[in-house]
């Protein structure tokens, strides 16, 4: 789990929602392990800690949670919630879609569940999406990375390219997902200290294509060619 602390390691930047993909029983102890590595923060006998599992996480769960993290902390400068469940009910991500936007500083929540697929768009666009294979993690970055340092023609060749198909096949939109996570994260780290409103509208841009992918309607090659263009 230390690639979720890359950005962090390198601007002090850490984003406040994440949801990991995975098993409960192995992410947990990965990344309470990676928080006190690059947080110094432990989890044993620490109130500022919240590591929980639901079978079906609801609105009174997420009512509960609301409440939790706009309390002051006991001492330590963040707050941490590690959540796990197998299943998230609509209403409880809509309960929630005001506070992974704009959570009490210094809170940070990593949300632990089989496939964020099952997700609301609105929730999706809200967070960071990380999954526990790296080596697919790896790829979507190394793939973020280039594009973002390609030439137009470069950008829009890769955008047709990873939409292409064999007959009986759907398009990876996981992957374009995660690209864009990626993208969104490498950006943050090259523009720290510098942001105005020119890469402001750049990270709107960013939030509008991760709300519109998860639209099973929407084209991901489109998408991905739009912010070639803006970029």
């Amino acid at each position: 789990m230390d690639y979720i602390f890359e950005n962090y390691k390198k601007t002090g930047y850490l984003h406040h929602a994440h949801v990991i993909e995975g098993a409960y029983d192995i992410v947990v102890p990965a990344i309470t392990v990676a928080i006190a590595k690059h947080l110094n923060i432990d989890a044993q006998g620490n109130p500022d800690f919240v590591v929980q599992h639901y079978e079906s996480f609801g609105v009174d769960e997420a009512r509960s949670l609301k409440a939790a993290q706009a309390r002051s902390g006991f001492g330590s400068s963040r707050k941490i919630f590690v959540i796990g469940t197998n299943s998230f009910t609509r209403e409880a991500q809509n309960a929630l879609l005001k506070t992974f936007e704009e959570p009490t500083a210094g809170t940070h929540f990593f949300i632990i569940l089989p496939r964020a697929e099952t997700l609301l768009p609105t929730l999706l666009s809200r967070v960071l999406v990380v999954s526990g294979k790296i080596e697919y993690e790896d790829d979507a970055k190394a793939l973020a990375e280039k594009f973002i340092d390609a030439s137009l023609e470069e950008r829009f060749a890769m955008a047709k390219k990873l939409a292409e198909k064999k007959a009986g096949e759907t398009v990876d939109r996981e992957l374009f997902r995660r690209m864009l996570d990626h993208i969104e994260r490498i950006l943050y780290t090259r523009t720290a200290g510098e942001r105005d409103d020119s890469t402001a509208s750049v990270f709107r841009e960013i939030f509008q294509a991760k709300t519109y992918l998860a639209d099973r309607g929407s084209s991901p090659k489109m998408l991905l060619e739009h912010l070639a263009v803006i970029l």
